[in-house]
């Protein structure tokens, strides 16, 4: 078995432990699906696979030689095994009966071209699975187009994976242990199947779902939650068809719960739907999108809406009352299967009638891990400024204690029980790149500086996961104010003190880790690690988005930034280091320390081999140097854009110690960014520079890197291995080489790819922008003096926040 996939991700359970387990029926009911014992109308209908082959000589009438021949067969026998449980289904027992679609031919919701071979759902969602008779017209038989319908992810209960190509088999044949293939189409097979788990589980409200998978006369059972994905051993359907007709029929006659919904949701009622339209028609000034963008697809497309409209239940931890929210589309889907799975919606207070930011997400139960609602207190306790308002927020209960499962299978002491929590914010605001210009940058990041100030001063609080998704723009009176958010990964004061080696990664946001805990991955957490985030926000801002001398090259640009911010190799203890440019570019700060001391904290086979001469290694410089800028911090005249006042702290001469250890020294380059003119320039309109990496491959240290998937493959946040950054699919990674050599990240692996594990930490897609606009906005004709003029901007910050 591969070192990366190991039973962190999955657990081959028994048989019997496994139905008893996750799926024991009602009352221990089972069914003999023997024709004697059958309902009349039942017994000329078809309850096994006893006439299908696999081999071509074989006599058997039904020879199967493609998925869709054996997907054809499954339909027709699962449906009569749902059509028997409707049937049993009678008065108070009675449930929404099920029906299977085979999807595998039909149009998808989303932009990956991966479908679902088989998707069951429940009678009362047929209609987001139909498709017209003339989009069937080539399917044959006739008999079959009756299960043909389209992907519907949002009304999907479980999917299945058909696979009868031995190339492509997933998830191997040993009853006894698990051992996973680690073939090419085998880990496209497992993030195939990864995939579809992980919309269904983003589009929904789902404590945990289920899952089959069929190779040939194989079959394995699944059920997934956000820690893990526990399975049967393969079992011969064909033999022995009970077992898979056992799992089909009570999952056709379990309640919602028993089939894994969130029962602290419901779809939308028809009288809180006419309230929220009836709210929607006024005006909300600056986030009238945001809330048309987050509600319209449900109220336009109601039942066949990719996003349905939901009225979800929170329990506030504080006052012990529960409140009720509508909320639909997510503007932060959760984009990995495994993990805290974060989204935020736009959501409607049913009682209060505004609109209100509701975070969803299943935090780390862990003596190391503090739940957001108990942060949010005690920052108001401490009167810091600039920081969310928080209405109400707690765990989630139905009434126990909503949690995951599946680590009680699993003997590991890093895969910790996860707990259902959400959290109501008053404010709704832009995210960071939805500032105009240079100076609102600078802005909003000081305003996010002066709350992570305030929160270390006053409440012994350290933020830990800097980053652009938890800088927030919200508007006042009129007037732009920067929020620093996302307090779930913080560490009190209190448990820094021990300076002890990490045994893994510190989560966080990848880009934007400190330099040199890039460079030695078990170093302890300070405070210097989340001030220098914010440097690297913003040289990250500066790159992307404004124009700068270095886009006339695309190879060098493409370098900068993959050093700076991309670069991720694993060592053999499973670590994650890199993004070396970044050590070099911010060395300054680093010259005082003990970097002998610092070998305690590297990796051992990375220890060996970064005491072997090493080549020189360098970074591209950006073109203008500038003297750094020193002054103390001041009240600011007053701005139209500046909504703060900035307190005085005593200024030292220059320290012998870091200059990252305070935050006084960033603090007065930001303040005096602000007041002066020349930092201020607007931002290329519309385009996303990094984007043209998507077309640029590169030469570092001698070995070729591929650019094409540098943006939208790269690691935003620490995993136990980086993780794709897409929409809702994971996508593969690419290989990345290092400065020490050693084994590169290749994603293409189930866990680090499909099922890549976010470990505390959110995520945010990169949207591409068509490379025609980005060319069109910087052609050869640009004039070269106005070039120069606008890396200003860049050079400033490149020469202030990093000499």
């Amino acid at each position: 078995m591969a070192e990366e996939e190991t039973d962190e991700s999955f657990y081959q359970e028994r048989m019997d432990k496994w139905f008893s387990d996750w799926l024991p029926g009602k009352d221990g009911e089972d069914i003999n699906f023997d024709p004697k014992e059958l309902p009349r109308e039942f017994r000329h209908k078809k309850f096994d696979f006893d006439d299908i082959t696999f081999r071509s000589k074989s006599k058997k009438p039904t020879k199967i030689r493609t998925e869709g021949d054996l997907s054809r067969i499954l339909c027709s026998v699962i449906q009569n095994v749902f059509d028997l449980a409707a049937c049993r289904s009678t008065g108070e027992d009675r449930v929404d009966f099920l029906q299977i679609k085979d999807t595998s031919v039909a149009k998808v919701e989303s932009d990956d071209p991966d479908r679902p071979d088989l998707s069951v759902h429940k009678a009362s969602a047929a209609q987001a699975f139909h498709l017209d008779d003339a989009d069937k017209q080539d399917v044959s038989p006739d008999s079959h187009r009756a299960f043909i319908g389209r992907v519907a992810y949002s009304w999907t209960i479980f999917p299945g994976v058909v696979k009868i190509d031995s190339s492509r088999e997933g998830f191997g044949f040993s009853a006894d242990e698990l051992d996973l293939p680690d073939t090419e189409g085998s880990r496209e097979t497992r993030g195939q199947f990864a995939g579809h788990v992980t919309e269904i589980l983003s589009r929904q409200h789902r404590q945990f779902t289920f899952a089959f998978y069929v190779y040939k006369n194989l079959a394995r059972l699944f059920a997934v939650d956000r820690n893990s994905a526990i399975m049967t051993p393969p079992f011969d359907y064909v033999k022995d068809p009970n077992t898979l007709l056992k799992f089909f029929y009570r999952l056709a006659r379990a309640d919602n719960c028993a089939q894994g919904y969130d029962s602290t949701t419901a779809l939308a009622s028809p009288c809180n739907i006419s309230t929220l339209r009836e709210h929607m028609s006024e005006d909300h000034g600056v986030i009238q999108p945001l809330i048309l963008d987050a509600m319209n697809d449900a109220l336009d497309h109601g039942p066949t809406s990719t996003w349905p409209l939901y009225e979800v239940q929170v329990h506030d931890h504080i006052s012990g009352k529960t409140s009720c929210f509508v909320i639909g589309k997510p503007r932060k889907p959760a984009t990995s299967l495994f993990g805290r799975a974060t989204r935020g919606y736009v959501g409607f207070d049913s009682v209060e009638h505004d609109f209100v930011w509701l975070k969803d997400a299943w935090r780390s139960d862990s003596l190391n891990s503090h739940p957001e609602w108990e942060i949010y207190s005690k920052l108001k306790n401490a009167n810091v400024k600039n920081i969310a308002t928080m209405r109400c927020g707690g765990d989630v209960y139905n009434p126990k204690l909503q949690c995951t499962l599946s680590q009680d299978y699993i003997s590991s002491p890093l895969l910790k029980r996860r707990i259902h929590s959400r959290l109501i914010i008053n404010e709704i605001g832009f995210p960071l790149d939805a500032y105009e210009t240079s100076r609102i940058l600078i802005y909003i990041v000081l305003c996010a500086f002066q709350a992570h100030e305030s929160a270390w001063v006053k409440a012994g609080i350290l933020h830990h996961d800097i980053s652009d998704n938890n800088m927030l723009i919200i508007h006042v009176n009129g007037k732009k104010r920067g929020l620093l958010i996302d307090w779930d990964l913080c560490k009190y004061a209190s448990e820094l003190q021990e300076r002890k080696p990490l045994r893994q990664n510190a989560s966080g946001t990848w880009a934007f880790t400190c330099a040199v805990r890039l460079h030695y991955p078990k170093k302890f957490l300070e405070l210097a690690d989340d001030i220098e985030a914010f440097v690297h926000v913003i040289i990250w801002c500066a790159l992307r988005y404004h124009r700068h001398s270095l886009l006339r090259n695309p190879g060098d640009f493409a370098l900068v930034v993959h050093q700076l911010f991309f670069d991720c190799t694993c060592s053999s203890d499973g670590l994650l280091y890199g993004c070396f440019g970044k050590w070099h570019a911010i060395i300054s700060h680093y010259r005082s320390l003990d970097l002998i001391e610092l070998e305690r904290f590297l990796p051992a086979d990375i220890l060996k081999k970064i005491k072997a001469p090493q080549q020189t290694y360098t970074i591209t410089e950006l073109p203008v140097d500038l003297d750094a800028l020193r002054s103390p911090y001041e009240d600011p005249e007053e701005d139209d854009d500046i909504t703060f006042k900035i307190a005085a702290p005593d200024v030292h001469e220059e320290p012998a110690i870091r200059t990252l250890d305070e935050h006084v020294y960033i603090g007065q380059i930001l303040y005096k960014a602000i007041q002066d003119e020349d930092w201020n320039c607007w931002r290329s309109s519309g385009v996303d520079h990094f984007e043209t990496m998507l077309h640029v491959s590169f030469t570092e240290r001698n070995r070729p890197v591929d650019g094409t998937r540098s943006v939208e493959t790269f690691p935003r946040k620490r995993a136990r291995s980086p993780q794709a950054s897409s929409i809702v699919q994971p996508k593969r990674f690419r290989a990345s080489s290092s400065a020490h050599n050693s084994t590169p990240v290749d994603g293409s692996t189930f866990e680090r790819a499909a099922l890549c594990r976010e470990q505390d930490a959110d995520t945010q897609s990169v949207s591409p922008q068509p490379a025609g606009d980005i060319e069109a906005s910087y052609s050869e004709s640009e004039d070269e003096d106005e070039a120069k003029v606008n890396s200003i901007f860049t050079a400033k910050l490149h020469d202030e926040l990093v000499s």
